[in-house]
């Protein structure tokens, strides 16, 4: 949803292991009592061979599971090393127990099955721990995954009931961080449905002074839950520039438990490397020549003549307003520029339930993707011309665009997108959707309602459509409208996030 204001215009993965009966050599922790820090530790069978390793995880009573150089992992025996080394991994063995131990009480404390013994969540895979935790897959890309629950009300984590529950995969499919989000402006005040049903008005009955407890409830309950087990917080700040935040932090077995707690505006929590942790949060700048070649390889050519952009992540507003900062975290991410649609939704304004300032965030995210290397680009959009669309989508570039999601409209698209799928004349096809769109865009022009912002993010210039992409999960990944039918309901500015 837009707020129209005219002063603004605005792991331990069985089928992978291999047994490994030879010398090797293997990571061990420095120091037992630690767990953020790890070196390289040649061990030997005693005949002089070796291999550069580090031990993941406890297998069994005989075996442990290591990693060498390479990513490679084996199932390995402890009867093949040395007698020196097999004392090491007894001592290794024992703050893995206490580990364990302490990994049961989390769970426990956080109701979830989130740490598997004392495994690091890094060291296994993304979809092993989000089928673990029951969380539908949101996103697959070549570059990352997502995982996202929207829990109901009776879900609870570490005694407090999270709206957002999300789990993100790195591009070798291990896990990469997980981000819960507790009472916040967008999901607490939302009364209505998810996808094009957000967009229909109702109430749900909380106050601006209930916000303000709940926001206070969440933040005392999440800090008592965890520091019941793992002491004290840290105080320090987090997050680059404009996103930076005080927060109080929790270390355990190379994780940090972040929490944030923004007055009047939301609760989360993340579940990071301390790694990340003490980088507060900053990631390094992928280069001009890797998104290059990542942006021309996303453009698929199809013999019907469709070109659309792929490996676009999916961001799944819910049910909440928050089309704005969903669409613009789904560009960011896509190159290669990490972002969160709540901290997005915070410097857009957003207001309880829903609604964002378009041009206000788009000044923000200016800033953030300068930082990062990309260059951001405003696009007229009203009128819509094809060789605009033409001109971005051959880049690879999707397209930010502000317009109105009217029922009529997603009626046609989606009935549109499910006739696609039997055409076998093209041409003909072409000519009935050209007679269609001529007495739809009568229909759809000049009706202010339903302000959104999604991606255009394909073209076929033969039968004259444009592909749109919407934040509202899978099913409205790819869908197809006629031009004349999209220029009808164009409505305002473009945006679009260029290397």
């Amino acid at each position: 949803m837009i707020l129209q204001d005219k002063s603004r215009e605005s792991v331990y993965c069985p089928h992978m292991f291999k047994t490994f009966i030879f010398l090797f050599v293997v990571t061990m922790w420095t120091g037992f009592a630690s767990a953020n820090q790890s070196e390289w530790r040649r061990l030997s069978n005693g005949k002089g061979g070796g291999i550069s390793a580090r031990i993941v995880a406890v297998v069994s009573e005989s075996k442990i599971l290591i990693e060498n150089s390479t990513g490679q992992r084996f199932e390995t025996p402890l009867e093949v090393f040395t007698k020196e080394d097999r004392e090491w991994v007894t001592e290794w063995r024992k703050w893995w127990d206490e580990r364990t131990e302490v990994a049961a009480k989390l769970n426990e404390a956080i109701g979830h099955p989130v740490f598997n013994a004392a495994w690091r969540l890094w060291d296994e895979e993304s979809k092993l721990v989000a089928e673990r935790l029951q969380l539908p897959q949101e996103s697959e890309t070549p570059y990352s995954s997502s995982f996202r629950l929207y829990a109901g009300d009776s879900y609870r984590f570490l005694a407090a009931r999270p709206y957002s529950v999300a789990a993100y995969g790195d591009d070798q499919g291990r896990f990469a961080r997980m981000s819960l989000v507790f009472s916040n402006k967008g999901d607490s005040f939302s009364s209505v449905g998810s996808g094009e049903d957000h967009f229909r008005e109702g109430e749900n009955g909380i106050s601006l002074r209930n916000f303000e407890d709940m926001i206070k409830y969440d933040a005392k309950t999440l800090t008592e839950s965890l520091t019941a087990v793992l002491g004290e917080g840290e105080t320090q700040y987090y997050g680059e520039a404009n996103n930076r935040r005080r927060i109080v932090r929790w270390d355990w077995n190379s994780h940090a438990f972040i929490l944030s707690e923004e007055d009047d505006e939301y609760v989360g929590l993340l579940i990071v490397s301390v790694e990340e942790a003490e980088n507060r949060g900053r990631t390094d700048r992928i280069p001009d020549s890797e998104i290059k070649k990542r942006l021309a390889a996303n453009v698929v050519r199809e013999e019907n003549g469709d070109v659309y952009v792929k490996n676009i992540p999916m961001v799944d507003q819910g049910p909440k307003g928050y089309c704005v900062p969903a669409t613009f975290e789904r560009a960011m991410r896509y190159q290669g520029v990490p972002a969160d649609m709540y901290l997005l939704a915070i410097a857009g304004g957003t207001q309880p339930g829903g609604g964002t300032y378009t041009q206000e965030l788009y000044d923000e995210v200016k800033s953030i993707i300068r930082r990062k290397g990309r260059r951001p680009d405003d696009i007229k959009t009203t009128p819509l011309k094809m060789r605009t669309v033409k001109r971005y989508i051959d880049e690879g570039v999707p397209i930010m665009w502000q317009m109105c999601s009217l029922d009529l409209y997603n009626k046609i698209a989606n009935r549109r997108s499910q006739e696609r799928r039997d055409v076998t004349d093209w041409e003909a096809y072409g000519e009935k959707i050209a007679e269609e769109a001529s007495s739809n865009a009568k229909l759809l022009e000049d009706v202010e309602a339903n302000h959104h912002v999604c991606m255009i993010i394909g073209y076929n210039e033969e039968t004259e459509e444009v592909a749109v992409s919407d934040s509202w999960g899978a099913r409205y990944a790819i869908r197809w409208v006629h031009f004349e039918e999209a220029a009808a309901v164009s409505n305002g500015q473009g945006f679009a996030i260029k290397r």
